[in-house]
């Protein structure tokens, strides 16, 4: 490397560092050839042959990639069933035969166990899709270890440590709570995991408090937090969660790095909004608003490691886009300044509509998500996009501002995603709209819609507005 280049990677790096985590992909080409690649998937949930597509499609991508292992956090047989992991080995073997990619470059096999693998062929649902003599044989879980050799060729241990270039990768089967032995396992390699150089550490359920916020569904109980903040240069993989990766709250960062994998399988955004998914199923919050689709969905990531940096590029395999730039994790990590969801808020650009962009609304008949058929009162606008503004909203506030005498309320907010968040902003170019019944609106004052452009750690662009509306809605 010569003195311009270095200076030019230098500033990437020191720009990334201040940018809160982001590059934009033109200028990966500056980092040069990386030390290792892996390629990065969960929450596949493979039934039969014709499940597996996109896994496949995926293998095939890393394959091309040249990568030197795949990672797999967990939840790989959807009901937990023999046959269901024995298509994951063969589509596996398909595509890396005798664990070997293009030109016979070995690739190692990173993967785990999750709760599907493991517990899903006991739960209901299994039961009555294939039978209880079925699901009682077929179970992984009563042969975790003995199905795992059979399937990918490799003894089972409940905690296992891979080393790949001089790379240490840790991986730890599903147990609900936390993982047993782990604290003795790191102890017993303390040697081999300390130091500057990270090391990967791989389980199912997210580590609690770490990647996606103390909100984020199906943490553990804390356990694997407390262990991994003696080291600051482990990285953590998890998923169980299913978040998309175009929310930047999935790379979290403080005594130790926890990023969320995502899901290759289908998505859950973001609960709390107008059209989202709720993940306590005992909820049934008031909403205008069908849970948005997201089954073309199918994310995953590529990691490039550099000696001053990581790259994690984002990729969904439907489309074949990136759904945002790369994250870029300059090594070693700041001990002073970390990549803190505090931090990065702070610095966060904040996104903003183009300039001249207009809210409008059209009433109609229409039903909520439970079927209850009312008048609803539609507000439309458009999507806020990085091509357009420099910066790509997360989500949208809209509220009911209204009148009475010489006093303004603000009243009704929601929160609403754009109905293709969840992928490349190629395709989440259109109208964004948020649904509220007329009997949700003032009845006896004039108002109008606010509507505010979001980004994840709480910034807000400046508004739009509808017309001051009175009396019915054509």
């Amino acid at each position: 490397m010569n003195r311009r280049e270095f200076i030019h990677r230098s500033a990437l790096l020191a720009g990334a560092a201040c940018a809160g985590v982001q590059m934009r992909a033109e200028d990966m080409l500056a980092l040069g050839e990386p030390s290792l690649v892996i390629g990065i998937l969960s929450d596949i949930h493979v039934r039969g042959e014709e499940t597996a597509e996109a896994f496949v499609h995926a293998l095939e991508y890393f394959r091309a990639q040249k990568v030197d292992g795949v990672i797999i956090a967990g939840d790989m047989a959807d009901q937990g069933l023999e046959p269901q992991l024995e298509v994951v080995a063969k589509a596996w073997y398909r595509v890396f035969p005798k664990d070997r990619g293009m030109g016979g470059k070995h690739t190692e096999k990173l993967f785990v166990y999750g709760n599907h693998d493991v517990l899903a062929a006991t739960w209901n649902g299994t039961i009555k899709s294939v039978g209880a003599d079925v699901a009682e044989r077929l179970d992984i879980g009563k042969r975790p270890a003995e199905i795992w050799k059979k399937c990918f060729h490799e003894k089972y241990t409940p905690i296992w440590m891979k080393t790949i270039k001089g790379y240490h990768f840790v991986g730890a089967h599903w147990h609900e709570g936390n993982i047993p032995g782990l604290e003795d396992f790191l102890q017993n390699h303390h040697d081999e995991l300390s130091g500057e150089r990270p090391f990967f550490y791989i389980q199912h359920p997210h580590l609690k408090n770490t990647c996606n916020g103390p909100w984020a569904w199906g943490q553990d109980d804390g356990t694997v937090t407390s262990l991994m903040s003696h080291y600051r240069n482990a990285v953590a993989f998890s998923g169980h969660s299913h978040s998309p990766l175009g929310d930047e709250r999935n790379f979290w960062q403080d005594t130790f790095t926890s990023i969320g994998t995502s899901s290759l399988s289908y998505l859950y955004p973001m609960p709390a909004r107008e059209n989202t998914y709720q993940d306590d199923s005992s909820i049934k919050p008031p909403t205008q608003m069908a849970k948005m689709g997201c089954s073309d969905g199918r994310q995953g990531m590529l990691m490039k490691v550099f000696e001053d940096c990581l790259v994690f590029e984002r990729r969904e395999f439907v489309y074949d886009q990136e759904v945002a730039d790369p994250w870029i994790m300059p090594l070693p990590v700041s001990q002073r300044n970390p990549l803190t969801f505090e931090y990065r808020g702070r610095i966060a650009p904040v996104p903003q509509f183009a300039a001249g962009s207009k809210a409008m609304v059209t009433q109609a008949l229409g039903k909520d998500r439970y079927g209850t058929e009312q008048q609803q009162v539609t507000v439309h606008f458009p999507s806020v996009l990085k091509k357009d503004t420099g910066v790509r909203a997360f989500d949208y506030e809209v509220q009911v501002e209204y009148e009475w005498l010489d006093v303004r309320f603000v009243t009704g907010t929601k929160r609403v995603f754009s109905p293709h968040c969840y992928l490349g902003e190629e395709k989440d170019a259109g109208e964004v709209v948020c649904v509220y019944g007329l009997g949700e609106l003032p009845k006896d004052f004039r108002y109008r819609f606010v509507v505010r452009p979001c980004e994840c750690f709480g910034k807000k662009g400046e508004p739009i507005y509808t017309d001051w509306i009175d009396g019915s809605v054509s």
